[in-house]
């Protein structure tokens, strides 16, 4: 099957660009006191068990229009940063009975980000696409799955992805300050997708509903962001996320959907 993750809607509750003269109110921000958000996602698929099998790429959203404190959007088009998990085949209890079957397992790591004048955001995600798609075919597709444990599968997850975040060219770059020009990121939030459907799905859906995605400081750096939120799916049907991002001085909340692409 095809699956997909995307942003839905928008609402800027605080503005990250906005600086006011504290006399008279008036504007004084370089960049004025609307926020211009786009989505950045950095994607990742893997078969637990098949060796090579890893894949992580970079989707990033179109800028949306000027936004002020208090304005929503729903997100059409370009907006939602879509991605698409193709050719992904889904376990049921029988189907995963069967230790040749292998169980996929997707995501995004989402940058909720404020677009400036210098987008300096591109080399760093495309640098933690690497990393993810490294460290994921070292781990997870040359690992086993773990007796269909959901808290031990998403351990192995996290584990995987974030025990192996350095400090590679292209981060370093997108970390070097450049006077408030750059496009900042908010903060990111990591939705993991368990390839299950049917009944599997069901009890996978039951074991996930109280596993949580840990906060995850990434020290001395802004790109990558700090992880604060995120969310579980399996392939057993639609499923809507909440998120507000915090950081650089603003905050934005959005709306996703785990979804048939």
């Amino acid at each position: 099957i095809n699956w997909s993750f995307k942003g839905t809607n928008i609402t800027v509750n605080q503005s990250q660009d906005e600086v006011r003269d504290p006399l008279f109110g008036t504007c004084i921000s370089l960049t004025g006191c609307t926020d211009e958000p786009y989505l950045l996602q950095v994607a990742f698929k893997v078969r637990i068990g098949q060796p090579g099998s890893a894949d992580a790429w970079v989707v990033t959203g179109s800028t949306m229009p000027s936004l002020a404190p208090g304005d929503s959007l729903a997100l059409s088009g370009g907006q939602q940063a879509k991605v698409d998990f193709t050719g992904v085949q889904p376990l049921d209890i029988l189907s995963a009975l069967n230790p040749a079957n292998k169980m996929d397992v997707v995501g995004v790591y989402t940058w909720a980000v404020d677009e400036d004048a210098i987008n300096s955001l591109t080399g760093g995600a495309g640098s933690v696409a690497t990393i993810f798609k490294n460290a994921l075919n070292a781990t997870l597709a040359a690992g086993t799955l773990p007796n269909q444990d959901a808290n031990a599968l998403v351990g192995m997850i996290f584990d995987a992805l974030f025990d192996n975040i350095g400090t590679p060219f292209n981060l370093i770059l997108s970390n070097i300050p450049c006077l408030g020009l750059c496009d900042d990121v908010l903060g990111g939030a990591v939705y993991v997708g368990i390839g299950a459907t049917g009944a599997l799905a069901g009890i996978m859906d039951a074991a996930l509903a109280s596993a949580t995605v840990p906060a995850i400081d990434i020290p001395l750096v802004d790109v990558p962001p700090n992880i604060q939120g995120g969310g579980f799916f399996t392939m057993g049907g639609t499923k809507n996320f909440t998120q507000a991002f915090t950081g650089a001085g603003g905050q934005h909340t959005y709306g996703f959907q785990s979804g048939p692409a």
